[in-house]
């Protein structure tokens, strides 16, 4: 073979060789913003009216360790992954471990929801497993039958009324006016609709019952890379005082604050 016909042959090689390395073009944010996809409005973890919330400010925080300058892209759930999929972002925020995440490397847990079950106090409600709610008019989130477990879907079918709402403004309404005996909702999600409704020095005494074990969310990347990278950021995060100031900053709740 000589030296015109080995290079023809190698070129061909070389076409081979890429044709089957796989494309990511969204490996790598190009410029140092990176773009990803956030849930709709859901404070006091996401507020898209001004780009705040605790779940925005800690992945701020973690991506700025990493040189980048995050840029939420808001989405309905459904679509994130699939943006990701296809490339039109580099990240995607609360991606849950029951996800469809094949083709999708995620990070450790960075935050945790705790939905909780919330009574009036003055109605000395006592609860201590799923299946006591079965007597008593629930008011849930959308999707809870779903995602809290079997002990909750059956107690949610022998309950006097059980509904789901996606205003949970209007969940948080319903009991306070006596409509319904129980909501189901993540407790800093309550608090915040609460202070809402009612003036900070009138707020109406609660009862909060732990019910359920926390829901754990990842971020998720398609470069593997870029993931470990959040991973040490956000560990670094997490171990500085940037943490505890973002929890004061949203008053969000402890697992210790939570009562029974």
């Amino acid at each position: 073979m000589n030296f015109r016909g080995a290079l023809t042959v190698n070129k061909r090689w070389i076409a081979l060789v890429f044709f089957f390395l796989p494309v990511n073009a969204s490996a790598e944010p190009k410029t140092n913003d990176i773009e990803v996809a956030v849930g709709w409005s859901k404070p006091p973890y996401v507020n898209s009216a001004d780009n705040s919330g605790f779940e925005l400010d800690l992945a701020r925080h973690v991506f700025a360790k990493m040189g980048y300058t995050f840029k939420p892209i808001y989405v309905p759930y459904g679509r994130s992954l699939s943006m990701l999929k296809n490339q039109k972002v580099q990240a995607v925020l609360t991606v849950s471990d029951t996800a469809d995440v094949s083709g999708i490397s995620l990070s450790d847990v960075y935050i945790e929801y705790q939905n909780v079950a919330v009574t009036l106090q003055a109605r000395d409600i006592k609860l201590h497993q799923p299946k006591d709610l079965q007597q008593y008019v629930i008011s849930a989130y959308q999707t809870a039958s779903k995602n809290l477990g079997q002990e909750f879907a059956l107690a949610a079918q022998k309950a006097p009324l059980y509904v789901e709402l996606p205003d949970q403004q209007k969940q948080v309404a319903m009991l306070l006016n006596g409509n319904v005996s129980v909501v189901i909702m993540d407790i800093n999600i309550f608090a915040h609709l609460q202070a809402l409704i009612e003036p900070s020095n009138q707020l109406t005494p609660v009862t909060v019952h732990n019910l359920f074990a926390p829901n754990h969310y990842r971020v998720g990347f398609l470069n593997e890379e870029l993931r470990n990278r959040f991973n040490q950021a956000l560990l670094e995060v997490q171990e500085s005082a940037a943490l505890e100031e973002l929890v004061q900053k949203y008053s969000m709740y402890r697992d210790d604050t939570l009562l029974n």
